[in-house]
């Protein structure tokens, strides 16, 4: 199932209305979700759940993932938003979190939980995504972009990890603060000693706080983790929707960068997940499709 050496290419996400808007799917299951998911899982080893980040799944719809997918295929699954500390709707959370201590914005968006909250919807996420079992990659902690490197951040962060266990848990960093000197290692020393995942990442490469560069770390023996958002340096920052700021598609030249570093990665890590998150169009499942073809043939396969 894995493209070669444990490399696994997929997307981040297989529900994403651009991929129906596309024509990727086929018109006997665009509609249709058990057929998108079986549809997807014939082409990609690999999906990050995005949905999680707005609502906790329903443990029937995670049972119903696992069954809808083959043996060995892996599920990433991204970190409800009370968790990795973005506004949330608490009108979405289930009804008893809803009575758990939060503070909030001018919108009603929850802004700061409570630990008790935080920790209730931990609990709640690693509940729910039992049946997906060895299908389970990792828990994906995306941090907010404003989130800064710190004693105190990075304390938060090793204690969310820690709560999550034995979930293994990738993260992923999105202020360069956590890349500057004497912070990298820091962050690099926090994951390692709990067995989580650097997620690297390819982004523009422009001067702002929320551009990381694309540092190549593992932190985990068991998983190395890349993230692709595209290039696209005009959108990065002030865009109109997820599919503006992700309008990038990638050129041979361009994947053919990561190449070597994934290589690297596999070498050092059992498993590496590799997911395209240019969701505009279908240019994520392109540059997924022709990454595993660039991996294959570069290994002889």
């Amino acid at each position: 199932m894995p493209d070669q050496d444990g490399i696994r290419i997929g997307t981040a996400s297989w529900t994403d209305p651009e991929f129906i808007r596309a024509g990727w799917y086929p018109d006997d299951v665009k509609n249709d979700a058990e057929g998108r998911l079986r549809h997807y899982a014939l082409h990609f080893p690999m999906v990050e759940v995005n949905a999680t980040f707005y609502a906790l799944p329903r443990h029937a719809t995670v049972a119903a993932w696992a069954d809808r997918t083959p043996e060995g295929f892996r599920f990433h699954v991204k970190a409800h938003q009370v968790i990795s500390g973005h506004a949330a709707d608490p009108s979405r959370l289930p009804g008893p979190l809803r009575d758990l201590p939060y503070e909030v914005d001018q919108r009603g968006l929850i802004r700061r939980p409570s630990r008790e909250l935080r920790d209730a919807v931990i609990d709640s996420l690693v509940e729910a995504v039992a049946p997906l079992g060895p299908k389970l990659g990792a828990i994906l902690l995306q941090l907010p972009p404003h989130v800064r490197s710190g004693p105190d951040t990075r304390a938060e962060v090793g204690r969310i990890i820690e709560r999550l266990h034995p979930l293994r848990t990738a993260v992923e960093f999105r202020h360069v603060s956590w890349a500057e000197p004497g912070e990298r290692e820091a962050a690099v020393d926090l994951l390692a000693e709990r067995g989580a995942a650097w997620v690297c990442v390819d982004a523009p490469q422009i001067d702002v706080p929320t551009a990381m560069p694309p540092i190549v770390e593992v932190t985990c023996p068991g998983l190395a983790y890349l993230r692709l958002h595209g290039r696209n340096a005009a959108t990065w920052q002030g865009s109109r929707s997820v599919a503006e700021r992700f309008d990038w598609q990638y050129t041979d030249e361009e994947l053919a960068e990561w190449l070597v570093p994934v290589r690297d990665m596999a070498r050092l890590a059992t498993e590496v997940a590799v997911v395209f998150n240019n969701n505009h169009g279908d240019f994520a499942l392109q540059g997924a499709t022709r990454f595993g073809q660039m991996v294959r043939e570069a290994g002889g396969a």
